[in-house]
């Protein structure tokens, strides 16, 4: 009797598994057909490669238009009935107006403001070409709006299809330049596209349309918190975030020191994270950030704004170091202060749409003004 319970058990827990493989090998496949789906709509159909098919009626019935058309036009000149010139004139005169039109409403983008600084235009006169190139820019995002209470909730949803996500434009059409030696600020209020910017630029996003040139190989991106894991020691978090960072570990051994003075952790190394307060979290995360030499472009995603107000001081007199070594730099802060001593040049992005672009002094003096 024990022996028949025991196979029954070994072929019921066999045949829970065999289920559990099917509904992996169901989601999956799922999850692929919906991928597929979505990458075949997002994809843009070259002008070039586009055939516009025309039935063979309406093409015999232009041919005759054609044809009615041509002898229309011999027997008028036949009568001696010319065109006036003046009229031509006028309506020569009247397209090149409103080509003129049109052009201006694309230089505006529709209803932002291009400034150009005075190093841009020199640059642009000596015939250098931009080290970031961010053209026509767009990233959207599926949100869902569905709720889901656990894994057979998803799954029920899923077969019958009742699964509903909304799009999410993060950003809208925007385009800049960024010369070598600039340093450029993006500024704009919580939620309108920044970060989503910068993670673009270096690579760790790939936009919905528009593209991004640059040499990502010479990108750096200073983030702060990416990659620790509550569970381990400040230690252990300092090498697994030096790694996703790209640091070896060779390199860290080197610089292990330098990063807990700096963080001013000594003795606390040993701790658990999940102990730490978010302020030695961020000193933490900076410390290590900042560890290695500067790269020739430098792109920093609020990394100032860590700690009490003494190591604020020190963190930003440590990038200001990594700032005027030479690198080109992509920096965002909501600290107006600190985009204008140190940018040269500003975008003011908006809920998804770039608003302006230009001289520190009058972008920034653009921003205040919405709050006034």
């Amino acid at each position: 009797m024990e022996i028949d319970m025991r196979i029954l058990a070994i072929v019921l827990f066999a045949g829970i598994v065999f289920v559990c493989v099917l509904l992996i090998l169901l989601i999956s496949t799922v999850h692929i057909c919906d991928v597929s789906r979505g990458k075949k709509r997002r994809r843009m159909p070259d002008t070039r490669e586009i055939v516009f098919d025309v039935d063979e009626d309406e093409a015999e019935d232009n041919a005759e238009d054609d044809e009615t058309e041509s002898i229309e036009t011999e027997d008028v000149e036949a009568e001696g009935i010319e065109v006036e010139e003046i009229e031509v004139e006028e309506i020569e005169t009247e397209y090149v107006e409103a080509d003129d039109m049109d052009a201006e409403d694309t230089d505006r983008g529709n209803g932002d403001l291009l400034l150009e600084s005075e190093s841009e235009i020199e640059q642009k006169e000596e015939g250098e070409l931009p080290v970031i190139e961010v053209r026509n820019v767009t990233m959207k995002f599926k949100v869902s709006t569905s709720s889901t209470s656990g894994l057979k909730d998803y799954m029920i949803q899923r077969i019958k299809k009742q699964l509903t996500t909304r799009d999410l434009l993060a950003l809208d059409n925007v385009s800049f330049e960024v010369y070598k030696g600039e340093v450029v600020g993006i500024i704009g209020t919580n939620g309108s596209g920044k970060s989503t910017l910068l993670k673009i630029v270096s690579g760790a996003l790939e936009p919905t349309s528009g593209q991004v040139k640059v040499d990502k190989k010479k990108i750096q991106l200073l983030t702060l918190g990416a990659g620790f894991d509550t569970e381990l020691s400040a230690r252990e978090n300092v090498y697994l975030n030096g790694a996703i960072i790209g640091y070896s570990r060779e390199f860290i051994d080197k610089h292990y020191s330098e990063i807990v003075d700096f963080a001013e952790l000594e003795g606390f190394m040993d701790e658990k994270v999940k102990n730490f307060s978010s302020g030695m979290v961020s000193r933490l995360g900076f410390s290590i950030a900042t560890a290695g030499d500067a790269a020739e472009i430098l792109i920093l995603d609020e990394v100032l704004s860590v700690g009490d107000e003494f190591f604020r001081k020190k963190s930003l007199a440590r990038i200001k170091e990594m700032i005027h070594g030479g690198s080109t730099v992509l920096m965002v802060s909501h600290g107006m202060g600190t985009i204008l001593s140190n940018c040269t040049k500003v975008v003011w992005i908006e809920k998804g749409r770039l608003q302006m672009v230009g001289e520190a002094k009058e972008v920034c003096g653009a921003y205040r003004k919405q709050f006034d």
